[in-house]
């Protein structure tokens, strides 16, 4: 009979973030292990302010340690300036983990921990992309991570071309990576016409881009394309994500389309999944991902999506999308023509919303659960 599962998990990235994949991951997983073993117990540890709420059951234990820095500001400086007093806080409190699996939501560790080591990678992008990435914090964090990355007793990773890329720039042994799949929420789905009401218009057709605008992610291409589309008159761009920087905002008027672009702010999961059900197309131009929730989203609400050929988005989309090829600007351009033409009812379509059937945070749960039991 196999020993109870006994897991003890570092909630900080719920200190670090107020939204993000990271911790929607931890928060949709958790709670689940404990539904799919009745045996499974653990243990959530968290430190000063959180910024969401943390994950329910009655078998997750949650645990507030006192707050170690609360001088130190911005929280960038974690988790270097605090790393070891807070190995040393984490140790007096949990012990040195014999029969446990220590389990940090974003790379953490007591010291001295005898039990098993788990991390999750989400991406690489550190390492992908040194030349956007590089000031002290991003090389302190990329020697932090793969010297936690290289200590686990097994690596999560979210997809296939991440675990790829682990392999690639640590090194490690195939037989540690497990890779675990992430889903969307089931609140994205189609939705009836009446079940559409927009609480602001939209101001027409429009294609939508929804999240982070950080370099990688390449919006400054999609309106680069989106300035030189000979339709932009008729479709309009819609943004949801944080306000305009002031550099957004000076290149949007550089590019001659503050009357074509919209700025959604505060959108809720409900609103974005109307948004879906309503644009022409979602738009996902990364440079790189390690997932890649919103395909899932979009896909999950009939929505067309236009994408980069990255190795990621193929493995999780296939051919749903309509693929433009980063090195040549003009066919995101005609990315936009095609999708237009091909409308909401294309196969493309049809066979989004039935691949997105495979992805499911149960099934994820049931994944990382597989990779924990492997270690006990």
């Amino acid at each position: 009979m196999a020993e109870p599962l006994r897991l003890v998990v570092d909630g900080v990235i719920y200190q670090y973030q107020a939204t993000g994949g990271i911790s929607r991951l931890f928060t949709e997983i958790l709670p689940r292990l404990c539904v799919q073993d009745d045996e499974a117990a653990m243990t959530l540890f968290t430190s000063g302010p959180l910024r969401q709420a943390l994950p329910q059951h009655r078998r997750i234990v949650h645990r507030h340690f006192p707050f170690i820095d609360p001088l130190l500001r911005p929280a960038v400086s974690w988790p270097f300036l605090e790393e070891k007093a807070r190995q040393l806080m984490l140790s007096f409190l949990i012990g040195r983990g014999r029969g446990r699996i220590w389990h940090s939501t974003y790379f953490t560790q007591p010291y001295p921990w005898d039990g098993f080591k788990v991390v999750t990678v989400a991406d690489m992008i550190y390492e992908r992309f040194p030349e956007l990435l590089n000031n002290s914090y991003s090389n302190r964090f990329r020697a932090l991570r793969k010297r936690y990355v290289l200590a686990a007793d097994a690596v999560i990773c979210i997809s296939g071309g991440t675990r790829d890329d682990v392999q690639h720039f640590y090194g490690i042994s195939p037989d540690r990576l497990h890779v675990v799949h992430l889903a969307c929420s089931e609140i994205f789905q189609p939705l009836s016409a009446g079940k559409q009401q927009l609480p602001r218009p939209a101001h027409g057709p429009f294609f939508l881009y929804v999240g982070s605008r950080a370099n990688y992610k390449n919006f400054s291409g999609l309106i680069s394309a989106f300035s030189q589309w000979k339709n932009r008159g008729d479709t309009r761009l819609l943004v949801v994500g944080l306000p305009w920087s002031p550099e957004e905002n000076r290149r949007i008027v550089e590019l001659g389309i503050q009357d074509n672009v919209d700025l959604w702010t505060d959108v809720t999961d409900e609103l974005l999944c109307i948004l879906y059900n309503q644009a022409s197309a979602f738009i996902y131009p990364s440079l790189y991902e390690g997932f890649g929730i919103p395909l899932l989203e979009a896909m999950a609400c009939g929505c067309p999506v236009i994408a980069s050929r990255i190795p990621t988005t193929v493995e999780i989309t296939e051919g749903c999308p309509i693929y433009f090829e980063l090195d040549r600007p003009d066919s995101l351009t005609s990315a936009f023509d095609t999708v237009l033409s091909e409308g909401r009812d294309s196969s493309r379509v049809r066979t989004g919303l039935e691949l997105v059937k495979r992805f499911s945070w149960d099934k994820a749960a049931s994944d990382s659960l597989c990779v924990y039991r492997s270690l006990s």
